[in-house]
């Protein structure tokens, strides 16, 4: 057995200011987030999906041992005709966007989704995090036969960021602004 398997690290549990600093990067991404679903209208989210469920904010501690955000936009999961925007927070691992498509859906958004890079996750589940991110377990060309598998199915991208708050809440809202445009006009058409 290793000696290191029973060492504790007393020194960085008494490390408040390191705790500290965690716990206010927390608070700045969250209010990030919240910043970000504040400028998504409804009515844009109408164009969409007339009984979309809003947006949602939610958060974890334990992602694999890393905290997270998760901040879902119109909220639809059913398997077959669901839609869903999700961006993804994960400390540690990066800021992403998924979106997650009913089987219906699938073929309606691919073009769009490829021509803008996302990725076709290739896990046993929408939400899988570290098979989709740590794993790469995703394509750019996906089968388009799995379409038809009545189950939701994820699409995702990473968002690259940097520099202060509001240049980051201006990249994630213009990725989200793009979807939510080119998803009024596929969606939109079919009311």
């Amino acid at each position: 057995m290793s000696s290191d398997r029973h060492h504790v690290d007393l020194k960085l549990w008494r490390d408040n200011s390191f705790f500290k600093r965690q716990h206010r990067l927390k608070l700045q991404f969250w209010e990030i987030l919240s910043r970000v679903a504040e400028n998504i209208s409804d009515k844009s989210l109408q164009k969409i999906r007339s009984k979309h469920k809003s947006k949602k904010l939610s958060r974890g501690n334990d992602l694999l041992g890393m905290p997270y955000h998760v901040l879902d936009i119109i909220r639809d999961f059913n398997p077959k005709s669901g839609l869903n925007i999700r961006v993804l927070n994960w400390f540690g691992n990066g800021l992403y966007l998924q979106i997650l498509t009913g089987n219906e859906n699938s073929e309606k958004v691919y073009n769009f989704l490829y021509e803008n890079s996302f990725f076709y996750g290739m896990t046993d589940s929408p939400w899988d995090y570290p098979g989709l991110i740590l794993e790469n377990q995703k394509t750019n060309s996906p089968d388009i036969n799995q379409f038809s598998k009545e189950e939701l199915q994820v699409w995702l991208k990473e968002i690259k960021i940097e520099g202060d708050e509001s240049e980051i809440i201006k990249t994630i809202s213009q990725n989200i602004s793009a979807l939510i445009e080119q998803f009024s006009k596929i969606f939109g058409e079919e009311k």
